[in-house]
């Protein structure tokens, strides 16, 4: 009667320690996909005239800091302080896409919205490390259509970094650049023309209300269209157009600024998403390691245990307590290797703290005026569309020359 239990209890830790092995080894397996060179973004064959071209205004993504990882499974910890220079360089890094297209007007990255830009972009960063980067994007005109509000996500391979020609996450923005384009052809030229308009006549209506106020009408579905158009030739219009000039300057002024942050700022960027590849990378494999170990451990001591409960021989007696300290063991193997993923996490934020502190504030002069665009550059912004509305009164005689504004 004892040798069909032992036999049955021998062959029950082998059935459960060939299952947890074979568990384990697809846990750690890996698969590594080799990506050659992103595909190009779509380039329009066709000439677009400048009348029928879009200007696109990008705003600095969202950092999202609210959602910020700090250790779980599936995520690596990130510093709030990447997660702000992140949301300027990947706006600037879209910005640098859609220009090297040719299919629109002027690209430029602004600090914050306005109800005149033709096309705007927004984009929060939902995950970012060297591995993988999710953004939510969306597009809206001045009529206040939305153009595309999709997620965007893509993975990076070590091999992206082997020799870095273009940005491991090229394809992402190639994505966003092409679903742009189809918005853009998927719209006659009639409504090309009337998202310019609407632009144009907003600017206005922002900078001389009384004047253009009745120009826009804004709809029930919350879209904005024309009522009328200025006469030919209104002088007016012709003064806020000189005003936009102005406007326009500062916003290549900006866009400067974002430029060079985002040449500054890319090598120690560079070194941190290879960085931070090589340690995502290691810290997963290394919890899905600990997990399995874990697993398998439990597995073997629960049937180490129930074995020895079964068994009336000194053969089985010792198979069970053997299968209980391989158990024990396996369990301390996925303690230990959760003590490793402790220190990679620790490595980490060393990382992102590293990057953190080369990240100093720039300091930008306009026109004789000292701003620092550091978190402000929105205010700064609004302060100087307030000195265009100044301009413009001064230029019709009804105030003073505005006053060059001053560092705080």
């Amino acid at each position: 009667m004892t040798e069909p239990r032992t036999r049955r209890a021998l062959t029950t830790l082998v059935q459960l320690w060939l299952i947890m092995t074979f568990a384990t080894l697809a846990g750690c397996a890996t698969t590594q996909v080799i990506t050659a060179n992103s595909k190009p973004p779509v380039q329009l064959q066709s000439v677009i005239s400048d009348a029928a071209r879009v200007d696109v205004m990008i705003l600095p993504f969202a950092p999202n800091l609210a959602s910020l990882p700090e250790s779980d499974d599936d995520d690596i910890p990130v510093s709030a302080e990447v997660r702000r220079a992140e949301s300027r360089y990947l706006a600037f890094h879209l910005k640098d896409t859609l220009e090297r297209t040719g299919n629109w007007g002027i690209v430029r990255v602004v600090p914050s919205a306005a109800r005149h830009h033709p096309l705007l972009v927004s984009g929060k960063i939902l995950a970012s490390d060297g591995e993988r980067l999710a953004v939510l994007v969306t597009a809206t005109d001045a009529s206040g259509r939305v153009w595309l509000t999709r997620t965007y996500e893509d993975n990076a391979s070590k091999y992206a970094y082997q020799s870095i020609k273009e940005d491991p996450f090229q394809d992402l923005y190639n994505n966003i650049a092409n679903d742009l384009v189809l918005q853009y052809q998927a719209r006659a030229v009639d409504d090309i023309r009337n998202i310019r308009q609407i632009a144009e006549l907003a600017f206005a209506a922002d900078l001389a209300p009384d004047a253009f106020s009745g120009y826009l009408t804004e709809n029930r579905d919350g879209t904005t269209s024309v009522v009328q158009v200025p006469a030919a030739g209104d002088t007016i219009l012709q003064r806020v157009a000189r005003i936009r000039a102005q406007d326009d300057l500062l916003v290549d002024t900006l866009d400067d600024y974002y430029f060079k942050f985002y040449r500054d700022v890319k090598p120690s960027y560079d070194e941190w998403r290879y960085a931070t590849y090589d340690e995502a990378v290691r810290l997963r494999q290394l919890n899905k390691q600990a997990r399995n170990r874990l697993l398998t451990g439990a597995a073997l001591i629960a049937g180490g245990i129930y074995a020895g409960s079964q068994s009336n021989t000194w053969a089985a007696d010792a198979a069970a307590a053997g299968a209980v300290v391989g158990g024990i063991a396996a369990v301390k193997g996925g303690l230990d290797r959760r003590k490793q993923t402790e220190i990679h996490e620790q490595a980490l934020q060393e990382l992102t703290q590293s990057l953190g502190r080369e990240i100093t504030p720039n300091v930008l002069d306009i026109e004789g005026a000292t701003v620092e665009l550091t978190g402000s550059a929105e205010q700064q912004y609004a302060q100087w569309r307030s000195m265009l509305q100044a301009l413009y009164e001064a230029e019709r005689g009804l105030g003073q020359a505005p006053i060059t504004p001053q560092t705080r």
